[in-house]
């Protein structure tokens, strides 16, 4: 290998490679079928970003059809807010006031800062509530 390549390649590795400064986690449900959706998605984030530019949110229905995703009138319901936790890890907190009814639930989530939009698709699978399989 030449002098020239060798010093290429070296140069090339020594560039900053650009990242995500935000990255979206799994999910984590706090609440069972029929009750109200509690439930909470981890959000990576790089030292130094600011937690308040966070934006969450579903997509729109528009990208739901583009992605062949069902559109089910309930997920309209459902308030996202980030909340960072006593450990310092930010999640997305997603809640509605309505129980939810359907055993699973599928949307795509839209989560933004100020440099950039990432998008997640979710599949939930609710479970009964634990006094269902009591005896």
């Amino acid at each position: 290998m030449s002098i020239l390549a060798k010093a290429l390649v070296i140069s090339s590795l020594l560039i900053p490679i650009n990242c995500f400064a935000l990255g979206i986690g799994n999910i984590t449900m706090h609440s069972s079928l029929n009750q109200s959706l509690n439930a909470d998605i981890l959000l990576v984030m790089l030292n130094g970003e600011n937690s308040e530019d966070i934006k969450a949110n579903l997509v729109t229905q528009t990208k739901f059809d583009r992605n062949d995703l069902p559109w089910v009138s309930f997920l309209s319901k459902i308030s996202f807010s980030t909340k960072i936790l006593s450990d310092g890890s930010l999640h997305i907190i997603l809640t509605t006031k309505e129980a939810v009814k359907e055993p699973y639930l599928h949307f795509m989530l839209q989560v933004s800062n100020s440099k950039t939009t990432l998008y997640r698709e979710f599949t939930v699978l609710l479970d009964p509530p634990a006094e269902y399989f009591e005896l």
